[in-house]
């Protein structure tokens, strides 16, 4: 959410109860009027990676969307928990396509101890992330 980003901040719109990026229209979606980045925030390791964004106008729930729930301040996820996790990302070995469909799937976390060793993220992980088994 921060550097550049954060200057272009006229170019943003959040499109709630999407699933397919073929279904998104220019000018429409709701226009982000500010966007509050968590005061801890480092660019250097992404931690406290999460920011707030204000809209001109208010999104109408329905069935379908809803809020979003986040965990408490203090809430502990053991390795091994399944989280659900989902993106546009690719879905291919050779990062040659993504998909037009929100992907999603559920994924044991592992233990930060293992992410953070030198065969995979040489201690990168703040205590503020988790790691899946989605690598």
């Amino acid at each position: 959410m921060h550097s550049f980003r954060l200057s272009r901040l006229s170019s943003w719109r959040v499109y709630a109860g999407l699933v397919s990026h073929s279904a998104v229209r220019p000018h429409q979606g709701a226009v982000v009027e500010r966007i509050i980045s968590h005061p801890l925030y480092s660019a250097q390791n992404h931690d406290y990676d999460i920011a707030l964004l204000r809209l001109r106008t208010p999104l109408n729930f329905s069935d379908t969307m809803g809020a979003v729930c986040l965990p408490a301040k203090e809430q502990h996820f053991p390795k091994g928990s399944q989280c659900w996790v989902s993106g546009w990302g690719h879905t291919d070995s050779s990062h040659t396509y993504s998909s037009d469909m929100l992907q999603d799937t559920v994924v044991p976390l592992l233990s930060t101890q293992l992410c953070n060793s030198s065969c995979m993220y040489s201690g990168a992980l703040t205590p503020r992330m988790l790691c899946d088994s989605l690598l």
